[in-house]
């Protein structure tokens, strides 16, 4: 497949107008399921990554410019290091304020930056197309990506998640490879392809916590070039690349924390990456000083020169105690021998072989790669097909090894781990696309011999989308076309969509995190990271984002996992796990929380798994639970993140509030051994009533003691609930007839003893 026919100023606007529909192309099929995003005038983002994404974009809207470093809302008490480089972040809070400084401001561009990232993807690859072959080969490498499923995935409409930059830094870093090794490159040229190197890598450092993973083949690709060509500029131009890479971040972390991890943290940025762009800059550098002294002149000496640069810092790297232990963090992400790797659905293989036992299974890999995942390990191999045609630029061939070498790192770790599909994507839609012209090519050559080239080059170019289309099948039958009728169907009919996509897992959290922001009092620090909030609240570690943003109130977990702070994780865990309800207050006072939310899925006969299902009532002799007291639920029908996990009732409610207070004592007199029972009606706003029941004997001093968590009055509270009671506590124990009993709010909040007379009851 050649380049386009046409030449000078309509070759340009044939392709800007190619670039224009695959850009409208891709961001029309990720913006498929908007009507699970736009909801009336609610932007519902789903509930883990995005939304402290959001929680600290919106710290540098309201701060501008401002940037969240340290974060008291997460690892509560105590707070953390926010785990991610800034970059992304703190580029849509600086978009928001832009726009006007409205949280409605940032939803929106948040909403929309995954899509606007995949687009912007589309230019570094249609160059790269160009410098691979030709300019047609890159409007097909971009129609591929356009449609490539996992790419959709992570850059959907509403998935407000920084794997869209990386991607496209990713893809601009590719094209700096590719561009590196051209041997026609004027000094000019070059000198402006070091400058985007430093600042392609830098935005990289500064925006994914595991940059090194890109880093590290790109630097490795473009020594290799350096050695295997002999051309001292390429040394020169890495090290001098490398060098202002360094000092753009140590610049950044001379102003920030010690990061997550500890000082040489391969999870966070850290002095683990200043230091491997030195060893870079050192290794680059010394080879480039032997080659100019003659002391490197064969490709045999070059390897020895690099490989002792390489070794060295190996070896120190390895002899501290700090660098090697963190780089024993990303050991265990990428073998999944950390807890996060066997719970995490993206970080499951592409293909199970039935080898992942009770791990989660992902979808179907052709469901993520069409039929082309079959071909994802060998596809590499297509970077040979590199600088056909006669109109191929006369790097096509070095560029083609480059591509081989990348691809073959990342496509790779996509069959490994399938979260890496939306790193391998730009590399891979070249590869496929090389593939496919060339089959393309001849298939036109068996059909149509006797035609001219201009024909034979637009039947190939039909062939060629004929065939992504074709191998794309398995993802249009299952994904896009329900999805596009979904989404028709929402466009026509607002109100009837608006019924079903209430009910999903993203918007009943949303609309339950925003309760829980309504039913609890205010707390410091959101966006003054100075001020620790005054509490926090336990659950489980999937909804912590939600709560964190959203709600805006601290927990102590969250999907950062237990990275962040091992003691509160555990503690965390310890009392969604406790039975026992002296053991879970006692963790709950270790944590500095105040509320607690519960959902299905709960440790079976956990005092929250209790607390969920029947309000920590009397069960099976264990006694009522005194120290909780419901604020508010969810209503039936909507789906917690549980869901996700394994199926649940339509009749469960998703999710229910809890405040942890001290309790009244309700102090009783009644004969020693007699049973003592005290009621108290409850109604929440969703409808639903039950019978608040506490009971317990009288002791041999002839007083029997209810703890009881719950007032009756509700005038003296700040702030309004979901659950409410109903008239007063009715007491009855013994023979006789108790005068019903009020509690108020300060006796719950304070524990106070609240002592009940007996009036006797009038004889028959």
């Amino acid at each position: 497949m050649t380049g386009l026919s046409s030449s000078g100023p309509m070759r340009l606007l044939l392709v800007a107008a190619g670039l224009l529909v695959l850009g409208g192309l891709a961001l029309l099929i990720r913006a498929l399921g908007f009507e699970y995003v736009f909801i009336g005038d609610e932007i519902v983002f789903p509930p883990a990554d995005p939304q402290y994404h959001l929680r600290r974009a919106l710290f540098t809207m309201t701060r501008f410019p401002d940037v969240l470093l340290f974060d008291p809302y997460i690892n509560f008490p105590g707070g953390a290091a926010v785990p991610w480089p800034p970059l992304f972040d703190v580029s849509l809070g600086a978009a928001a304020w832009m726009a006007g400084g409205t949280v409605g401001n940032l939803e929106q561009i948040a909403a929309w930056s995954s899509p606007a990232c995949a687009v912007l993807t589309l230019w570094p690859i249609y160059l790269l197309g160009v410098r691979l072959s030709s300019p047609r080969l890159g409007l097909l490498a971009g129609f591929f990506f356009a449609l490539l499923p996992i790419s959709v995935v992570y850059t959907r409409v509403g998935n407000a998640d920084h794997h869209s930059a990386v991607s496209m830094i990713g893809a601009w870093l590719l094209y700096c490879l590719v561009a590196w090794v051209d041997p026609n490159a004027s000094r000019r040229r070059f000198g402006g392809l070091v400058v985007l190197l430093a600042l392609v890598s830098s935005a990289m450092l500064l925006t994914w916590h595991g940059s090194l993973l890109y880093l590290a083949p790109a630097e490795a690709i473009l020594l290799l070039a350096g050695i295997l060509t002999g051309r001292s500029r390429l040394l020169a131009g890495q090290a001098i690349s490398a060098l202002a890479t360094a000092c753009m971040v140590m610049v950044w972390l001379t102003v920030s924390p010690t990061p997550l991890g500890g000082p040489y943290s391969s999870i966070a940025l850290s002095r683990l990456h200043w230091v491997a762009m030195l060893a870079v800059t050192a290794t680059a550098g010394t080879l480039w000083l032997a080659l100019r002294r003659g002391w490197a002149t064969t490709v045999q000496q070059r390897f020895i020169w690099s490989g002792l640069g390489v070794g060295l810092f190996l070896f120190v790297l390895m002899g501290l105690p700090g660098p090697r232990e963190g780089l024993t963090y990303a050991y265990q992400f990428l073998t999944l021998s950390d807890e996060v790797g066997s719970s995490t659905g993206e970080q499951t293989p592409l293909f199970s072989l039935g080898v992942l036992g009770d791990r989660l299974q992902g979808p179907p890999a052709s469901q993520s790669w069409g039929f082309f995942a079959y071909l994802l390990p060998v596809i590499p191999l297509a970077g040979l097909l590199a600088g056909r045609g006669r109109t191929a630029l006369a790097n096509g061939r070095p560029a083609g090894w480059v591509l081989l070498g990348w691809g073959a790192f990342f496509c790779t770790l996509a069959f490994a781990q399938r979260r890496y599909g939306n790193d391998a994507a730009p590399a891979a839609a070249l590869l496929f696309a090389l593939l496919i012209s060339a089959v393309a090519d001849w298939v036109i050559q068996i059909l149509l011999p006797g035609f001219d080239s201009k024909s034979r080059s637009r039947g190939a170019a039909g062939v060629a989308v004929l065939l992504i289309l074709v191998g794309f099948w398995p993802a249009f039958r299952t994904v896009y076309q329900p999805r596009a009728l979904a989404s028709w169907s929402a466009w026509s009919n607002p109100a009837e969509a608006r019924v079903a996509t209430s009910s999903s897992i993203a918007h009943t959290l949303h609309r339950f995190a925003g309760q829980v922001r309504d039913w609890t009092p205010p707390t410091s620090g959101f966006t003054a990271s100075a001020k620790a909030p005054e509490y926090g609240v336990i659950a489980h570690p999937n909804l912590g984002h939600a709560l964190q943003y959203r709600a805006r109130r601290a927990t102590a977990t969250d999907p950062f996992w237990w990275y962040i702070g091992r003691p509160n994780w555990d503690r965390t865990q310890a009392f969604l796990n406790a039975k026992d309800e002296p053991q879970a207050i006692a963790l709950a006072q270790a944590l500095s929380a105040r509320y607690l939310v519960t959902m299905p899925g709960l440790p079976p006969g956990s005092v929250a798994a209790r607390l969920h299902h029947i309000d920590g009532q009397e069960q099976g002799g264990l006694s009522t639970l005194g120290h909780f007291r419901l604020i508010g639920e969810a209503p039936r029908g909507g789906q917690s993140i549980g869901a996700l996990f394994e199926a649940s009732a339509p009749a469960e409610i998703p999710y229910k509030l809890f405040e942890i207070v001290p309790g009244a004592v309700i102090e009783v007199p009644a004969p020693s051994g007699a049973r003592v029972v005290a009621r108290l009606p409850i109604q929440t706003a969703t409808g639903r009533r039950f019978l608040h029941q506490v009971s317990a004997r009288a002791g041999p001093e002839g007083v029997a003691r209810l703890r009881v968590p719950y007032a009756t009055s509700s005038e003296d509270l700040a702030e309004p609930r979901g659950a409410w009671t109903q008239g007063h506590y009715q007491v009855r124990g013994g023979s006789e007839s108790l005068l019903p009993v009020e509690v108020s709010e300060e006796d719950v909040r304070s524990g106070r003893t609240v002592q009940v007379s007996p009036t006797p009851r009038p004889r028959s």
